[in-house]
């Protein structure tokens, strides 16, 4: 699906993705049961519930999820959303067709019902490798070592860094002092990056 594009942006946006995330019709119900954000994109585990009492095959109407005794099973849905010029626009997908966006919490991904989709469990593993990377921990003093070298606007290709958190203004930032050739460098989403303590 493409993007949808509204004239004006919803009063309170996670509201709006509630609502997308929300059907009740002959064939069963849908509500969101965690919504989590990153930026401009969210993530939502969404619950699906038939109508009528559980299915003979104990799989969705897809045969990608395994549903519960009440036949139902939650799935993960991520929106793009886009703000400029007073619009706002979202766009759509679930884990089944393997979004870009990799970013959701494991907090999420524990509610998920099991699936048999590759592309959601290549997704989900992503998922479960970025929260892993995200919730790492530097302190000063720490030593690290990135899988693959920086290059930076001095030329040097650098590897290995020695943590420091300065003062700066009002602020704590963290300066990677090189141990190769000992100069002070920043290092952008840190985080996000693949790296392991020394």
């Amino acid at each position: 699906m493409g993007w949808l594009i509204y004239p004006d942006t919803p009063a309170i946006i996670r509201d709006e993705i509630a609502r997308l995330c929300t059907w009740n019709n002959e064939t069963g119900r849908g509500f969101p049961v965690l919504i989590s954000r990153r930026g401009a994109v969210w993530y939502a585990a969404v619950r699906a519930e038939p109508a009528v009492g559980r299915l003979d095959t104990g799989r969705d109407p897809t045969g990608y999820f395994e549903t519960d005794a009440t036949g139902g099973y939650t799935f993960a849905a991520v929106f793009l959303t886009t703000s400029r010029k007073g619009e706002w626009g979202y766009k759509d997908m679930d884990e089944t067709s393997g979004p870009n966006q990799a970013e959701a919490p494991a907090k999420l991904l524990d509610l998920l019902s099991p699936t048999s989709a590759e592309f959601a469990l290549d997704w989900r593993m992503r998922c479960r490798a970025h929260a892993a990377r995200s919730g790492r921990r530097l302190k000063s003093g720490d030593v690290i070592r990135l899988a693959t070298p920086l290059r930076f606007s001095d030329g040097a290709e650098l590897q290995t860094f020695r943590i420091a958190r300065e003062k700066w203004g009002r602020s704590n930032r963290t300066v990677f002092i090189s141990t190769e050739n000992g100069g002070r460098y920043s290092v952008s989403n840190i985080m996000s990056r693949d790296w392991t303590h020394i």
